[in-house]
């Protein structure tokens, strides 16, 4: 994250800020749901952190971070769809002020959509009125609210997005190709000339990093 801010990576300020935002919602996955929900439950029992009201909120904001990781991967890969796609709508779509308010409406929306999951946990047990410990609530699994919300999540972290990935990178990779076989076309390449064409070795560039970013994100 502190490289990328630093705006020496030779990429435009959009790029910069979708891939910072990716990074930092990656960290927060790793310290709400990982190191606060997992690790502090099976390490250091009794804490605070065992607190049903706490322990709710670090639910919370750990699916929140989880789901906007997700969607901000989204966001990116369709970024440089239309960067590469539309010469149209990049101009008016593909700006550091345009990433900003995607990535800022999109955590924002995330994290709305997650409140619901801190009225999921009740106490396990009260000490001196201090509710301990988060256990679903009875109806969580029966209750047809509870079981459409608990159905709709692996949806919008799983399988819309993997669609979405591999659709836009799909359209992308096909767009380059065609536009690649044109150009060499109407310069008149031969097999063996090799004769630098700026504007491809630009989107070249972008496909590899778009694909990395996507193919890290299908592994994890």
């Amino acid at each position: 994250m502190v490289i990328l801010s630093r705006g020496k990576c030779g990429l435009s300020t959009r790029t910069t800020r979708y891939l910072v935002a990716t990074a930092a919602a990656d960290l927060l996955t790793i310290v709400f749901a990982g190191i606060l929900w997992r690790v502090g439950y099976y390490y250091f029992p009794g804490t605070f952190l065992d607190i049903t009201p706490v322990c709710s909120v670090i639910s919370v904001l750990g699916e929140a971070a989880t789901e906007s990781s997700v969607w901000f991967t989204v966001t990116f890969t369709f970024d440089r769809f239309v960067a590469i796609c539309s010469q149209k709508w990049k101009i008016k779509y593909c700006t550091g002020k345009t990433a900003a308010v995607v990535l800022t409406t999109t955590g924002v929306l995330l994290c709305f959509n997650n409140v619901p999951e801190f009225f999921i946990y009740r106490p396990v047990r009260v000490v001196d009125n201090t509710p301990w410990d988060c256990i679903e609530i009875p109806g969580y699994y029966t209750d047809p609210g509870w079981s459409g919300y608990n159905r709709l999540s692996p949806v919008l972290t799983l399988s819309l997005p993997f669609v979405l990935i591999l659709l836009f990178n799909a359209l992308t990779v096909r767009h380059i190709l065609v536009t690649s076989r044109v150009r060499k076309g109407l310069r008149g390449q031969s097999k063996a000339e090799n004769r630098s064409d700026p504007e491809m070795e630009s989107r070249r560039r972008s496909v590899i990093l778009l694909l990395t970013i996507s193919c890290s994100f299908i592994i994890l």
